[in-house]
């Protein structure tokens, strides 16, 4: 049982640790006997002007496969510093055949279980926890995939770079496995001028008593903002009663984001909720903005998660975020979106409900306009009726939340959505009872 051989890790952590965090020179794991290292990098390649870049690179890991492994620590290995924002180290079960470094896409989703999280700020080795390791080869990981974030601030043009990760590992295997979990809330949305906004997403009791079989332990957090971000908490709420403060940033940096190391490993019980809460400003100084700004993958975007290292390892529990009220519980899990699945409702949009809505409600001359009134005609009958209700009554319209997102992330950029639309506001205005 963990229970039984926790005491004895935490002691040895404080002594090795003594009332600070693991930091680049202090990371034991490294000098143990019988540690190698590997290196996981790009290579040199030139960077986009663009503001945003992500590149992906996939490898099988270049050691006998044959045996089992664990991974004791991960050191950045930081090229060009100036465009380096965060990078993701994933691993597959799977041989997947090595690629050429390419723009991220659906490709690089096959390997989702993430070993360790890097941002900009954070130096030297990202160290495991006393007896605890990645485990990687034989009847486990077998491939890895690279992603990096190129942040671009100023669009210059010749910039290179083949930054990567060290991988420090050992065929002596430690007593337990290490896991990573991602928190927080992938719905955004902060209105310019606001000195204080707060937005919470959390690994709920509903995720948490689904996936854990037993207690885990957590013992390292990594709370990512963007440039408005102005700091964050991750708290452990039991029975609807917070229990603890995990981790609390009272202020944040972009350039510089804090990291945790909890030399008290803390205990997660099956029905808890890790419950995270992020700041924003955007109304002083540098990170005061003139627009509204929402979730995204660009630094012209924002994010809320905690990247949370604990063991033991569960499978498939890597990912743990909320859309607004709804859970995603990793991406082999349960996702309760009140019935909504962005991707499968704009396939249906594009191959057929916005022919339908334009053809069962609008006439040939109708649509070269957007002139609501045009529309009157046809809007109120019983066929454009059916087709309005079969848009409007789709859970991912029906949900403002949703709905909102669904528009300006999705229907917004399809060329047929300015008439979608149009039909949609007539329709509300003329044929309601």
């Amino acid at each position: 049982m963990v229970s039984s051989h926790l005491s004895k890790i935490l002691a040895f952590s404080l002594l090795c640790s003594v009332l600070t965090v693991i930091s680049k020179n202090n990371c034991p794991a490294i000098e143990e006997p019988g540690v190698k290292y590997f290196d996981v990098r790009l290579p040199e390649l030139s960077v986009p002007q663009s503001l945003t870049t992500y590149v992906c690179h996939s490898v099988t890991i270049p050691v006998t496969l044959n045996e089992t492994y664990h991974a004791v620590a991960f050191e950045p290995v930081i090229i060009n510093e100036d465009v380096m924002h965060h990078m993701i180290l994933f691993g597959c079960p799977e041989k997947t055949e090595a690629t050429e470094p390419h723009a991220c896409g659906p490709i690089d989703n096959k390997c989702r279980t993430f070993l360790v999280q890097w941002s900009m700020g954070i130096k030297g080795p990202i160290c495991s926890y006393p007896e605890t390791g990645v485990r990687f080869g034989s009847g486990s990981l077998v491939s890895l995939s690279l992603q990096i974030h190129w942040n671009n601030q100023r669009g210059d043009l010749g910039l290179k770079d083949s930054s990567g990760v060290r991988i420090y590992y050992t065929s002596i295997l430690h007593k337990y496995d290490l896991g990573n979990v991602q928190i927080g809330q992938n719905d955004i949305e902060i209105l310019a001028g606001q000195g204080h906004v707060e937005v919470r997403g959390s690994c709920s009791p509903a995720c948490t008593k689904h996936w854990l079989p037993q207690a885990i332990y957590l013992t390292r957090v990594h709370i990512h903002l963007h440039f408005i971000g102005d700091g964050g908490v991750l708290e452990l709420v039991r029975n609807g009663e917070i229990v603890r403060e995990i981790v609390r940033d009272d202020s944040f940096d972009y350039h510089h984001p804090p990291f945790h190391d909890l030399l008290d490993a803390v205990e997660v019980l099956p029905g808890d909720e890790l419950r995270l809460t992020c700041f924003y400003n955007s109304r002083d100084g540098s990170k005061q903005r003139n627009t509204t700004l929402y979730w995204g993958e660009g630094s012209d975007g924002e994010m809320c998660y905690a990247f949370v290292t604990y063991f033991p390892k569960v499978n498939n529990f890597d990912q743990c975020i909320q859309f607004d009220r709804y859970d995603i519980c990793s991406p082999n899990g349960f996702t309760d979106m009140g019935g909504c699945v962005f991707e499968g409702f704009l396939r249906y949009y594009q191959t057929q409900l916005a022919h339908q809505l334009i053809n069962d409600c609008s006439s040939g001359n109708d649509l070269a306009s957007n002139d609501s009134t045009l529309y009157v005609n046809n809007i109120c009958s019983k066929n454009c009726e059916a087709s309005v209700r079969e848009m409007t009554e789709n859970p991912c319209i029906q949900d403002i939340r949703l709905r909102k997102h669904t528009i300006r992330k999705y229907l917004s950029l399809e060329d047929s959505w300015s008439k979608v639309k149009v039909i949609l506001d007539a329709a509300k205005r003329y044929c309601t009872d």
